[in-house]
């Protein structure tokens, strides 16, 4: 171990080195909030239709109907329209 004013230096030597680091890091989060206000007020101007990327995405689909869909169906009974509240013209499958 060292003296005590060889740790009183390192002491102030930390200490300074550590006032720097926050001046530095106050400089980039003032750089940051001056960016950031430059980009609203771009955002604010510029349309929304000049991002860069594809113009439009296209949804996959499925082509087939779901088999819970048919069993769901063959369940149904189809009936007349003509006279559909006469139970004598329902037609079951």
């Amino acid at each position: 171990m060292g003296s005590v004013s060889e740790m009183q230096s390192l002491l102030k030597h930390k200490d300074a080195r550590i006032k720097e680091l926050e001046t530095l890091l106050q400089q980039k989060e003032d750089m940051i909030v001056e960016m950031r206000s430059q980009l609203d007020k771009y955002q604010s101007v510029l349309p929304r239709t000049l991002t860069v990327g594809p113009r439009k995405q296209r949804a996959q689909g499925i082509s087939a109907e779901p088999q819970a869909l048919k069993s769901l169906q063959n369940g149904l009974r189809k009936h007349s329209k003509s006279n559909s509240d006469m139970p004598s013209n329902l037609i079951t499958l």
